[in-house]
Order: C-alpha cells, then sequence, then structure tokens
C-alpha cells in the first residue's frame, strides 16, 4: 500500500525532460504587466488589467516557429477573442442563449485541435475568453469596449511577439536540427555506457519528426524552393542516415564482437564510437552558430587501425573456418566504419556550408523528403472528423457537453465565481483518458496549495505595488514551468488568478475557499466526462498501435528481404518505409506510456507489452543491419531455403498483428530454428569455398562476393529468429492476461 502511494506522488509530482522555458515567461509578464502599469498611471485600473489578460491569452496562442505561422496563430487568437468576448457579454442575460452558445463555442474549441498545435492553443484561449466573459453580462456598449480593448490586447501581444522579441524565421529549426544529432552522440554515450535503451532510439526518431514538421511550415507559403531550405534539409537527411548507420554498428558490435577474441578489435571501436559522438557535437554547435572545429583526424587514424586489424586477420587465416567467420565480422564492421566515416564528413561539409551561407555545390536532395506543398482544405478536414470514429470529434463533443454542464450547473445554484468550474474543465479535459487523470490531481492539488498561498499573501502584504511584483512573478514562474511540471505551474497561476480576478474585492480566505470548491466541481466534471461520454481509453486504442507496428515491421522486413531474394532493386523505398516503422512502434509506445497513466490498469499486462515494444525495436535493428549491408549486396543468386524462411517470418508477424488487434492466441510458432538449419549449410559450404581459394590466392571471385552478399545475413537470420520468439512468447502472455 505504502509502496503504492509512493508511486502515484511520483507520477503527480514526475517533471518532464527540458529546462524552464524562461523566454515564454518573459514575454507572458510583459504582456500583462505593461498594460496593467498604463492602467495604473492613466487611472484605468480594470480596464488595464483586462487588456493585459487578453493580451496574456493571446500570448498563449504564440507556439513557436517560423514567423508566418505564429503571425496567423495570434491574429485568429486575437479575432477570435474578440468575437468571443462581444457575443458572451451580450448573451449572458439570456440564460438559454448562453447555454447553446457555450456547447457551440466547446465543441469549436476541441475541433480547433485539427491544425495541428497551434489550432489547439488559438482554441483553447478563444474558449477560455468566451466561458469567462460569459458570466459577466453587459450591454451593446460594453460588448464593444471590451472587444476594442481585445483588440488592443492582441496588437500589443504581436507587436512583443513578432516586432519587439529578437526574431530569426530559422532559428526553430536549427535548434530542431541540432537536437537530431544531440539525440545520436546521446545514444552513442549511452551504448558506450552499457545504459542505452529503445528510448533513446525512439528521442531521435521524435526529434528527426520534429525537424521534418518544422521544415514543412517554414516552407509553406514560400514562392520557391531556397537554397537555406535545401541544406536544411539535407541535414535532416543526413540525420536519418546516421541514424541507420548508428544503430546497424550498434547492433553488430552488441550481438557479435562480445568475445574474448575480439578484446583488441572492441577497444578500437569504442574509440571510435567516442570520437564519432565527440564529432557529432561539434556539428550541433556548427549549426546553432556557435564556434567549434569538427576534428576527423583522430576517427581517421582509428579507421586505419582497424583496416590493419581486418589484415592482420586475413594473413592469420589458416584454413579454419571459425578464423574465417571472424574475419568476415571484422570486415562488416570496418565496413560500417567506412560508411559512418563518410556520412560525418559529407554532413560536417553541409553544416559548416550553412553556417558560413556559401553556396557550394550541394550535393543531390533525396526527393523522398521533399515537402509537398499539398494542403487540404479546412472545411475539408471538418468534414472528415465530424464523425464518432473521430478522436477529435469524440473529444470536442466532451468539451462542449462538460462546458454546457458546468455552466447550468453554476447558474443554477448561484455558485460564487462559478465560470471557474467551466474555466477548470477547459483546463483539465484532455483528449486521453491518462492525461485527463494525471491533470484532475495535478490541478486540484495546485489549486489548493496555490489559493492557500494567495490568502496568506494578501493577509500579510496590503502595498498594491508589491502586489503587482508578485502578481507578475507569479505570471513568469506559471508559464515558465508549464512545461516541466504542471504541478508545479498551477500553484503561480493559482496565486495569480487569486490576486488579480475581481481586482478591488476584498481576498480572503472565503475567496480562496470558493476557488479551490469550483477547482473541484470542474476537474470532476472534466474526469465523469471521460467514463460516461464516448469513453476513449489507451487501454482500447492499445490493441491497434500494436498490430500497426506490427505490420509496419512486416512491410519493412519484407522490402528488404525481397532484394535478398532477387525480387527487387535497392530503392527509397527501404529508407521511407524504415521510418514508417520507426514511426509506428514510437507511436505504439506513446500510446504505452498513456495507458500507465490510467487508473485501474492490469498491472499484468505492463511486463508483455513491453517486452513485445522493446523486442519490436531489436528486430527492426536487425533488419536496419541487413538494410544497411544492401549497399554492398550485389545480387548474387539467392540462397536456397531463404524464400521459405522469409514466408514464414511474414506469416508470423502477420499472426501477431492478427492476434493482438482480435485478442486471440497466436497460432503455434513455426519451426524457424529448422529453416535455419537448411540455410546454414548453403553459407557453411560458401566459406569453405572461399577458404580453398584463399589457400592458391585467388582474389574477385564469384564466390568471394557470395560470401560478402550473405556474410550479414548469416549473421543476423539467428538474430531475428530470436527476437521472433520472445515476441510470440510476449504476445501468449498478453492474450492471457485478457
Amino acid at each position: 500500500m505504502q509502496a503504492n502511494r509512493s508511486n502515484f506522488l511520483r507520477f503527480l509530482l514526475q517533471s518532464e525532460p527540458g529546462k524552464p522555458a524562461i523566454s515564454n515567461g518573459l514575454r507572458a509578464a510583459l504582456a500583462l504587466g505593461v498594460p496593467m502599469l498604463i492602467g495604473q498611471l492613466i487611472n484605468q485600473r480594470e480596464n488595464g488589467l483586462f487588456v493585459g489578460l487578453m493580451a496574456y491569452f493571446v500570448n498563449l496562442a504564440n507556439v513557436g516557429g517560423p514567423y508566418q505561422i505564429k503571425a496567423k496563430a495570434m491574429a485568429a487568437a486575437t479575432l477570435g477573442i474578440a468575437v468571443s468576448v462581444f457575443v458572451a457579454t451580450l448573451v449572458a442575460r439570456v440564460p438559454v442563449l448562453a447555454v447553446v452558445l457555450t456547447f457551440v463555442w466547446g465543441l469549436a474549441s476541441g475541433f480547433a485541435s485539427l491544425y495541428g498545435n497551434a489550432g489547439a492553443n488559438v482554441g483553447l484561449v478563444v474558449g477560455v475568453s468566451f466561458i469567462s466573459t460569459i458570466a459577466q453580462p453587459g450591454n451593446l456598449e460594453i460588448a464593444l469596449m471590451r472587444s476594442l480593448l481585445c483588440l488592443i490586447a492582441g496588437g500589443w501581444a504581436m507587436l512583443l511577439s513578432l516586432v519587439m522579441w529578437p526574431f530569426r524565421p530559422y532559428d526553430l529549426l536549427r535548434i530542431a536540427l541540432a537536437d537530431c544529432f544531440s539525440a545520436v552522440a546521446n545514444y552513442i554515450q549511452a551504448f558506450l555506457g552499457k545504459v542505452a535503451t529503445t528510448e533513446n532510439i525512439l528521442e531521435i526518431r521524435k526529434a528527426l519528426e520534429t525537424a521534418r514538421i518544422t521544415l514543412g511550415t517554414v516552407r509553406i507559403g514560400q514562392p520557391a524552393r531556397s537554397w537555406m531550405n535545401e541544406q536544411l534539409l539535407v541535414l535532416i537527411q543526413d540525420g536519418d542516415r546516421l541514424l541507420g548507420s548508428v544503430i546497424a554498428l550498434t547492433e553488430l558490435l552488441e550481438t557479435h564482437f562480445q568475445h574474448h577474441q575480439y578484446h583488441a578489435v572492441q577497444q578500437l571501436v569504442d574509440d571510435a564510437l567516442e570520437q564519432i559522438s565527440v564529432i557529432l557535437q561539434a556539428i550541433v554547435k556548427v549549426i546553432s552558430r556557435k564556434p567549434a572545429s569538427i576534428d576527423f583526424g583522430n576517427l581517421n587514424r582509428i579507421y586505419e587501425a582497424l583496416k590493419e586489424q581486418e589484415n592482420l586477420q586475413r594473413k592469420a587465416i589458416a584454413g579454419s573456418e571459425t578464423d574465417y567467420t571472424t574475419l568476415v565480422a571484422l570486415t562488416n564492421l570496418v565496413l560500417m566504419i567506412e560508411k559512418l566515416l563518410k556520412q560525418l564528413q559529407y554532413t560536417a561539409q553541409t553544416a559548416k556550408s550553412l553556417a558560413d551561407r556559401s553556396k557550394r555545390s550541394q550535393r543531390d536532395v533525396d526527393t523522398l523528403l521533399l515537402i509537398k506543398d499539398e494542403q487540404r482544405s479546412l472545411l475539408s478536414l471538418l468534414k472528415e472528423n465530424l464523425t464518432l470514429d473521430s478522436a477529435i470529434f469524440r473529444h470536442a463533443l466532451r468539451i462542449a457537453v462538460s462546458l454546457t454542464i458546468g455552466v447550468i450547473l453554476y447558474s443554477i445554484t448561484n455558485l460564487p465565481m462559478g465560470y471557474w468550474v467551466t474555466l477548470t474543465i477547459m483546463l483539465v479535459l484532455k483528449p486521453n483518458f491518462g492525461a485527463t487523470f494525471q491533470r484532475f490531481f495535478q490541478r486540484v492539488g495546485g489549486t489548493i496549495l496555490g489559493a492557500v498561498l494567495a490568502a496568506v499573501i494578501v493577509a500579510t502584504i496590503t502595498s498594491k505595488p508589491v502586489l503587482d511584483i508578485i502578481i507578475l512573478l507569479t505570471v513568469f514562474f506559471g508559464i515558465s514551468l508549464i512545461g516541466v511540471n504542471y504541478s508545479y505551474s498551477v500553484v503561480f497561476l493559482s496565486i495569480f488568478v487569486l490576486l488579480i480576478i475581481d481586482i478591488g474585492h476584498p481576498i480572503g480566505w472565503q475567496f480562496a475557499g470558493f476557488r479551490v470548491l469550483n477547482t473541484l466541481i470542474g476537474a470532476g466534471l472534466a474526469f465523469a466526462s471521460h467514463y460516461f461520454i464516448l469513453p476513449n481509453r489507451e487501454r482500447d486504442r492499445l490493441p491497434s498501435q500494436l498490430a500497426t507496428a506490427l505490420r509496419e515491421c512486416h512491410n519493412y522486413f519484407r522490402d528488404v528481404m525481397a532484394v535478398y531474394q532477387g525480387t527487387k532493386e535497392p530503392d527509397s523505398n527501404i529508407i521511407s518505409q524504415r521510418r514508417q516503422t520507426g514511426l509506428a512502434i514510437g507511436n505504439a509506445q506513446a500510446s504505452f506510456q498513456g495507458l500507465l497513466r490510467e487508473p485501474q490498469m492490469q498491472k499484468g499486462l505492463v511486463e508483455p507489452v513491453m517486452t513485445l515494444l522493446v523486442y519490436m525495436g531489436r528486430f527492426t535493428s536487425a533488419v536496419i543491419v541487413l538494410a544497411v549491408h544492401l549497399e554492398h549486396f550485389r545480387g548474387t543468386v539467392p540462397l536456397p531455403e531463404l524464400e521459405t524462411f522469409v514466408c514464414q517470418v511474414s506469416l508470423l508477424l502477420e499472426q501477431l498483428a492478427d492476434s493482438v488487434e482480435q485478442e486471440i492466441t497466436p497460432p503455434p510458432l513455426p519451426d524457424l530454428e529448422q529453416t535455419l538449419h537448411k540455410i546454414q549449410p548453403h553459407l557453411q559450404a560458401l566459406r569453405t569455398a572461399r577458404i580453398q581459394e584463399l589457400a592458391v590466392n585467388q582474389g574477385h571471385t564469384p564466390i568471394r562476393q557470395a560470401v560478402i552478399d550473405y556474410s550479414i545475413l548469416d549473421l543476423e537470420i539467428e538474430q531475428v529468429v530470436r527476437r521472433l520468439t520472445a515476441m510470440h512468447s510476449a504476445m501468449v502472455r498478453l492474450i492471457s492476461i485478457n
């Protein structure tokens, strides 16, 4: 019981990776503080506070990124807030109309997330402005005055964010790119420290996708391709290729170079990985416009030492099958190091040219990743989601119904400061149940603590200038800490709200009590909506996410093996499929993390799902090794029984996908070991024949090429079988729990 309580507290108080958003906090404090100061100077304190609050709301719509995206989001927020405040002021005295329009505004606010993070933020602030004003009725003159003040507030916020604040349109993309290469360097360091996990790889994939999305938003609206865009695109592609090569190298080391005879090689490879990490960090600095020197001297020397080890091993062969197998593995290792070295040199050149802004001769841009300017109309996107099958529609409906109930509740009961009920609903209710569950306790706990602290502050401090300073500090810390820990942010923002709302009224323990009561009611309504209004739990979504990931693993394996079978040529689709597989596994991992946040989760699910996800990642790593080797593949006649092996693996992956999706026990594991035993004699025969050729100094022969073509296959198919066996076993345990 004590352990469960400790885990629950850790779950609520855990911080997200990253640093406080200091610049966002400063911008929010300025957006609020300057209008407040002007209002005091002209004896219009309440109007100054109102403008400051609306500017604060518009500032929340600034999601960062390219100038065009920020400007559109903040302009939309300004107009939306002005319209919302105008309508809410006029209809507030008509209860039935207020309830109906609350439902409409709530639905629209939920649907705004269709248009990405910017849309979600705009929808939130527009919805918050409406439900805040609906409790403060007024006539036409007041409505017009409030709308005018909203436009002034929006203009001030946009002036602050888009004009006065330092602006470099490509900074966010540079940061995203730097994060990609930094994540690869971190993965290498984690591997060297023997603490690497699948989460490290997911972090790299997430950084790459962030960079791609950011580049897409930069490119939209530009009349033509630019040199800068193409250089940045090349760096994204370089990051993706480096990821594949690094995964292939670490996979090879982990599975085939742990024996004593590889000790000298292992030391050299560790040194090589260390130098690769150093070079990547230098590239990060160059991309980030920081002074750095990219030196390949040490890595080149290590590479030459590895080549010397390969030559020594080649000379040591004395007709031994074991010695030749060792040579084949070492040769593949040296090839991978050589490939990584060349990739890093190309990447360093691009990064330097980007820093110098000198238009050197450009390498071919992979058309696979060129950003398409196809944009669906807003109306068509909306139509596609007007169905209960859409998670966004279900979430929007929950928001609308919950807000409507909240308005009816506080209107009937005459609950003081009742709009805090609906404000809490807007801030607590999230698309998935686990996040809402977490927000419920974070919001309630933070509000109670914040209310107590606010009451103490007001009881002990009477100086308005001091209180104004505290208000600005709470805004600064509240906004800065949102991305780190929502609980901490709520404490500061609760103090802020209690100090500024209904300014001029006495604030005490009773006032704080109403704040806590309304927060409890609103959080309770948000929490209950996930139980009774179209429940959307990760427990229900996870099977389909796992099935999708398994099918993408199958597609990737099938595409790579088709080349080894001679039925397909290597092409860019393989790179694309690797990315799709990584994204699918990442989505399944995210769904699993959401499941862990849900109450009453079956603890028995954790181990088999974790095992399935881990071994899906390792299976993909083995396929990546095979895919990387295709660069040296020359189309030797396919191995006998290879087609049987591929068919067995393909069928097994499809069966596992069907099993998790339909929640049925998978069929028995096919006899993959027997198929391996049929393949391996052919590989051994090739090696034996090559040893005989070496004895008479025969160089480039068809047998030598066949050994090169299938050496990695020989090393990896056993790993494929082992990992599939683990996945099948995990699936059996998972289904038995259900």
